[in-house]
């Protein structure tokens, strides 16, 4: 059961990055629509 819940915060730990990506993206877009 312990194994099963370090399983779980491997995945946990990926969210986090997840998040961070978008917001990148969200200012690449912003710097995109300047340019043009």
């Amino acid at each position: 059961c312990k194994a099963g819940f370090a399983g779980d915060d491997a995945p946990r730990a990926v969210f986090p990055s997840i998040v961070g990506r978008p917001r990148h993206h969200g200012i690449m877009i912003g710097t995109g629509q300047k340019d043009s």
